[in-house]
């Protein structure tokens, strides 16, 4: 895919992210319920393009699957636990996680800029914790560090299958989501109708976004991969605030604060870092 595609698409697609908060809060199941729930969906939407065909299967395409199911958990918890802001920025704190994992996985340096980063992104999630307005739990704000952390090993094992099939791990990663949260949607039983079309609404929404966001991935950097997306961050809250009414305090607007202008700076310095590289 070409770079200028790859970057609409993924744009594109994080326009659709920013509808997941409002999606999850107006689900009336719970957290590993919807989790399994819609990714159950997203199996049944996306199994026609890969049953019957060969599938390469590898370390890097499990990995994917498993930072995805991961993540998958995460969100819808965090989301469920604490407030839509706090969910998403905690996910948007990945491009640190990525610099400091591609060191492991893509033989990548560390430099300064990214030491100072992680400084910085941990402050802005200082601010978070210290918010007491907010209205979110110690538990859920917990939880919600890992979004980034696993979104960020996505990202990773997506960018180390550029030449392959990468779509393939969001749909093993959806197959091992539904396949965990099987019994726990088994025991809650049917949703009410509002939250059944909810449902259908996310698992919908599952499988196109992260089957395009994947194949975005071959046209992007590893960290071109967590940046476009800032999209998702700024107006994921803002439904939410709009729709239910669900307000950040203070601190924690100055922590997003902190966390979008720093992961921003961070990728836009490691981008002009790369595009140096390139012309000399």
């Amino acid at each position: 895919m070409s770079h200028k595609k790859a970057i609409a698409l993924t744009c594109f697609v994080a326009f659709l992210w920013s509808l997941a908060g409002f999606n999850v809060k107006m689900l009336h199941w719970s957290a590993y319920a919807i989790a399994g729930g819609r990714s159950l969906i997203a199996v049944l939407l996306l199994s026609p393009l890969f049953l019957g065909r060969r599938m390469e299967i590898n370390r890097y395409v499990m990995g994917g699957a498993l930072g995805y199911a991961a993540f998958n958990y995460c969100f819808i918890t965090s989301t469920k636990l604490t407030t839509s802001a706090m969910a998403i920025m905690m996910q948007y704190t990945a491009p640190i996680y990525v610099a400091l994992l591609s060191w492991v996985f893509l033989r990548e340096r560390i430099t300064r800029a990214d030491i100072a980063s992680v400084c910085a992104v941990f402050g802005g999630m200082l601010l978070f914790f210290l918010d007491s307005s907010g209205g979110g739990s110690a538990v859920g704000n917990l939880v919600a560090v890992f979004n980034g952390i696993s979104f960020a090993g996505i990202s990773i094992f997506l960018r180390l299958q550029k030449d392959g099939n990468p779509a393939l791990s969001m749909y093993l990663g959806n197959a091992l989501s539904a396949f965990i949260g099987l019994p726990f949607m088994v025991r809650e039983g049917l949703p009410d109708v509002l939250s059944l079309g909810f449902l259908l609404l996310a698992g919908v929404l599952m499988a196109v976004t992260y089957t395009l966001y994947a194949r975005a991935s071959t046209g992007l950097s590893a960290l071109e991969t967590v940046l476009l997306p800032i999209i998702d961050p700024i107006l994921n809250p803002v439904w939410v605030f709009l729709l239910l009414g669900e307000a950040p305090g203070a601190l924690s607007l100055a922590g997003s604060a902190v966390v979008l202008v720093t992961v921003t700076a961070r990728v836009v310095y490691g981008l002009k870092a790369e595009q140096g590289a390139r012309q000399t």
